[in-house]
């Protein structure tokens, strides 16, 4: 009877312990996300978000049991990244944090690939964009890491349709391929590596269209293979959510915090036993929900940078360029122009010698009449944008200019018409002359930024004129181009 009695102890004991072992083999990994840090340096942001990465980093047991991944749109966003030791600085602190994973964004090729590629050669880590040609440049499209003894496949996607951004001298040789076509190519290789987990990296948000009539869904759906979904461009965090069989995460914006996702995996099942997914904000980002925590610790290393690059850049903020005897603004909701836009449409037509431009600004920003800086000018226009030409018809000028007007009055949208003259009945284009076009003359020499020139898919009818024309691209910029007009015209009186 006690011989049967040990016999059963002796059985229960060497269950319990292999099931002990069994729980003793599940292995732990920290994915930590940033994206769309837009070089927010300004408030100790940028170090707040660096000692967060670096906390969490450190909880997770070091880099050997954590990734880092930034979504993109890093070194654009902030007066101090228009100059190279803003943009520099963002590359420095992802390095610095050690990060595994670069995507880049829409924004970071605003300055042109020129300008990117050296940066991205400068990290690190590795780039990843699956659906990125571009000869000579670090990119790959996927890499395995392993780490805590479980492999990861990560696949980068960066914005699907960066040329409907950006003008070819922008660009340069990167251009953007069909993110269904190249995932056919890349998930074949990945799964033959036969990874424990499969991470999507992408700039961009979960409606967005990597081809008509293709969204994340509908790639997610098509590779169920995909365990965790990592977006970024809408600037709309996400704690955590199914989509599909994968699973969503999404960081804030703006330096505000970063996205985290603790994973428990067991390697005899080959199985992920449990994935928990959270935002963690930093200390003056406005709360929102599934905030697991606040943290208020700032890196030292990167307050040091950051403070000393805002040293630097603090007196060409405060430059002035011009006293401004009227508001500077966009059009109001029943207007066709106001004071702003006819300025930088002054200012276009004097740096291109075009007859009639159509700029709608760039921001919703208003500086009051008096001293303008050089800092409110950025604000008021932040983008690194150009000014291309084109030589238009008379009936192709009355299709741009009536298109525009239906669109007046979408906020944002509008492209205000300067050097035309034109009345309207009910709203509706009626007379139009252009005021520089000398009489008889079969075309109008027209100018727009570069963004709407390069396709952004809001004005069908003016895209599908301009598909047709020979362009002629500015070297200098819009802010450079308003500014020599505001000196000229409004010059600044003492310092």
């Amino acid at each position: 009877m006690k011989s049967g009695f040990r016999h059963k102890v002796l059985i229960f004991l060497l269950g319990s312990g292999l099931l002990f072992c069994a729980a003793g083999r599940e292995l732990t990994l920290k994915i930590i996300q940033t994206t769309d840090l837009h070089g927010y340096i300004a408030q100790d942001r940028l170090a707040r978000v660096a000692a967060l990465v670096e906390d969490e980093t450190r909880s997770a047991g070091g880099p050997e049991k954590s990734i880092r991944i930034d979504c993109g749109d890093l070194i654009q966003g902030s007066y101090p990244m228009t100059l190279p030791e803003g943009r520099s600085l963002m590359i420095r602190c992802l390095n610095l944090l050690q990060y595994d994973v670069f995507v880049p964004g829409n924004h970071d090729f605003e300055f042109g690939s020129a300008v990117l590629l050296p940066l991205l050669r400068r990290f690190t880590g590795t780039v990843l964009a699956a659906n990125l040609d571009w000869p000579n440049a670090p990119v790959s499209p996927w890499k395995m890491f392993s780490r805590n003894g479980i492999d990861v496949a990560v696949i980068g996607i960066a914005y699907p349709s960066l040329e409907r951004m950006f003008i070819p001298p922008v660009l340069g040789p990167a251009r953007t391929l069909s993110v269904e076509k190249q995932l056919e190519l890349v998930m074949p290789q990945v799964i033959r590596a036969r990874p424990d987990l499969i991470v999507l990296a992408l700039h961009a948000g979960e409606h967005g269209r990597f081809s008509p009539g293709f969204l994340l869904f509908d790639l997610i759906r098509k590779y169920p293979q995909i365990d965790l979904v990592l977006c970024g461009h809408t600037h709309q965090p996400e704690p955590g959510r199914a989509l599909g069989n994968s699973w969503l995460l999404q960081a804030p914006p703006l330096a505000q915090g970063a996205a985290v996702a603790d994973i428990v995996y067991d390697p005899d099942r080959k199985k992920i036993v449990s994935q928990r997914t959270r935002i963690e904000l930093v200390k003056g980002a406005p709360a929102g929900d599934g905030v697991s925590g606040i943290h208020d610790r700032v890196h030292p290393e990167v307050k040091k940078a950051a403070g000393a690059l805002n040293s630097r850049t603090f007196r060409a903020m405060r430059h002035k360029i011009a006293d401004v005897p009227f508001e500077l603004r966009p059009p109001e909701k029943n207007e066709f122009r106001s004071h702003w836009t006819q300025l930088c449409g002054e200012a276009i037509m004097a740096g291109t010698g075009a007859q009639a431009a159509f700029f709608g600004g760039d921001s919703n920003f208003r500086a009051r009449p008096g001293s303008l800086s050089e800092f409110y000018l950025y604000l008021l226009l932040p983008y690194h944008s150009y000014a291309v030409t084109v030589d238009l018809t008379p009936d192709e000028l009355r299709s741009v200019l009536t298109e525009q007007l239906r669109f007046r009055k979408k906020k944002g949208m509008y492209q205000a018409p300067a050097g035309l003259r034109f009345t309207t009945v009910r709203g509706r284009l009626d007379q139009l002359k252009a005021e520089q076009l000398p009489q008889g003359a079969k075309t109008c020499r027209c100018a727009f930024s570069s963004y709407v020139f390069a396709g952004s898919g809001k004005y069908p009818v003016l895209h599908s004129i301009l598909k047709r024309k020979k362009p002629e691209y500015s070297p200098r910029t819009i802010r450079e181009m308003v500014a020599d007009h505001l000196a000229k015209n409004y010059p600044a009186a003492g310092k």
